[in-house]
């Protein structure tokens, strides 16, 4: 076992700044994101998605900045958890910390749940029951095994997906033609606007992978740094040209949003047959199933080492702590086959403790910039606007009485009590 761990260890400058880009922009995993969590935001928004996804990836963009500032200095495996500490002290490290894992955590569950509930069934006729175990079992068996991503196949084929995107838009476009103001119209309530807003950006949060790889990657800091701001700008385009072109799809009305949600929570595969044929719709298929698994490896593989930060504990020991819970939630899935549910109280979840972690860690980069290099009043100013435009975002999602609402509450709530009584035991044993 000693071996094992020993194996799964982060080794220092060994992985090339290519390939860092290339986790940044298969974490976010293009086509995967426009599938699973486009749709998520249309289902809040509608048909003002694209507006509200301009907002969205204009505010996620402030978020950038910070983390690129962050990431460019603090070159670890701690990630998140070693920026909020830098600049907050060490309870608010292990608050943004244990935000942030559970975020990821159930990322993993997200994700794979839709794609053995939702994608596979939506093109062949199976049961989703083992699919649903056999997912997160190989993935642990892979992570376990000690064999590193293919880095270079995640780079070739997410730039597919993208080329595959801009594709589906332009014929799209060529049957439906180009509208200038109705997909920039609000047509919902401003908190299910805004709603819409978080949920675009948080298609583009999986880049964040990569700044748990300062420790691993050539070139340090200044390597993730540049990776994440790269892949964050291309698949922020990608999703935007995604959101105008399905909106356009079903006529940019509310309506037809709703009737193209009640057909099928995969409208990319829905829209590729539509509009162009089977055959390019079993291609956007194809390569969405290896964009949502690239996305878990990639987030896995990222987790694991948050894990391994914030427990002080051995690589094999962390890969099993995720391991635990991620196949946990899939076994409700796949007991209850309640696969549609599971997905969005999951990404209900993973949102509102990822933004709440960005928060965190966005609150406290004016002390990080002190230590670092002298502070500016636009620092100050930057910080102070991601976290009131965030803080807004949250409390639009959150002010509504759901289930699904409930599960953000608690899910937030457990990530700022697991970091206290953490904080307090790390203390304690002083």
């Amino acid at each position: 076992m000693d071996s094992l761990s020993k194996k799964l260890e982060p080794k220092e400058n060994t992985i090339k700044p290519y390939l860092v880009y290339a986790q940044s922009l298969s974490s976010i995993a293009p086509l995967g994101s426009v599938s699973a969590y486009l749709t998520y935001a249309f289902s809040s928004s509608l048909s003002s998605t694209f507006l509200a996804g301009i907002i969205g990836v204009l505010i996620y963009f402030l978020w950038v900045l910070i983390g690129y500032r962050y990431s460019k200095d603090i070159a670890t495996t701690g990630g998140i958890y070693d920026f909020a500490r830098s600049g907050g002290g060490e309870l608010i490290g292990k608050i943004a910390g244990w935000l942030y894992w559970i975020s990821y955590s159930v990322y993993l569950s997200s994700a794979t749940t839709y794609l053995s509930g939702i994608v596979i069934p939506t093109v062949f006729n199976v049961n989703p029951m083992l699919l649903e175990i056999v997912i997160p079992l190989a993935l642990t068996l892979l992570i376990l095994s000690g064999v590193k991503p293919p880095l270079f196949y995640a780079l070739i084929t997410s730039s597919i997906e993208v080329v595959l995107i801009i594709i589906l838009g332009v014929k799209v476009l060529s049957s439906t033609g180009l509208s200038l103001w109705e997909p920039l119209t609000v047509n919902v309530s401003l908190s299910s606007f805004f709603s819409g807003a978080l949920a675009v950006g948080f298609t583009l949060a999986g880049g964040g992978a990569s700044f748990f790889l300062g420790y691993e990657a050539e070139g340090k800091g200044k390597t993730v740094g540049k990776a994440y701001i790269l892949a964050y700008w291309v698949a922020s385009l990608s999703v935007l040209f995604a959101a105008y072109f399905e909106t356009a799809a079903v006529g940019y009305s509310n309506e037809g949003v709703l009737e193209l949600l009640n057909t099928t929570q995969y409208p990319g595969y829905y829209i590729a047959e539509k509009y162009v044929n089977p055959t390019f719709g079993l291609i956007i298929f194809i390569f969405t199933a290896n964009s949502l698994i690239g996305s878990v490896t990639a987030a896995y593989l990222a987790l694991s080492r948050l894990t391994y930060s914030l427990l002080k504990k051995d690589m094999l020991t962390s890969v099993l702590v995720v391991a635990s819970l991620f196949i946990g939630i899939n076994l409700i899935a796949s007991i209850t086959q309640q696969y549609l549910i599971v997905y969005t109280l999951t990404t209900e979840a993973s949102l509102v403790t990822l933004y709440s972690s960005h928060l965190l860690v966005s609150s406290v980069f004016p002390p990080f910039t002190k230590k670092v290099i002298r502070l500016k009043w636009y620092d100050f100013a930057l910080a102070l606007s991601t976290v009131l435009l965030m803080g807004y975002g949250l409390w639009s999602n959150l002010n509504q009485t759901s289930l699904v609402t409930e599960i953000g509450v608690i899910s937030l709530s457990l990530g700022v009590i697991i970091g206290i009584i953490h904080w307090w035991w790390y203390k304690r044993l002083r």
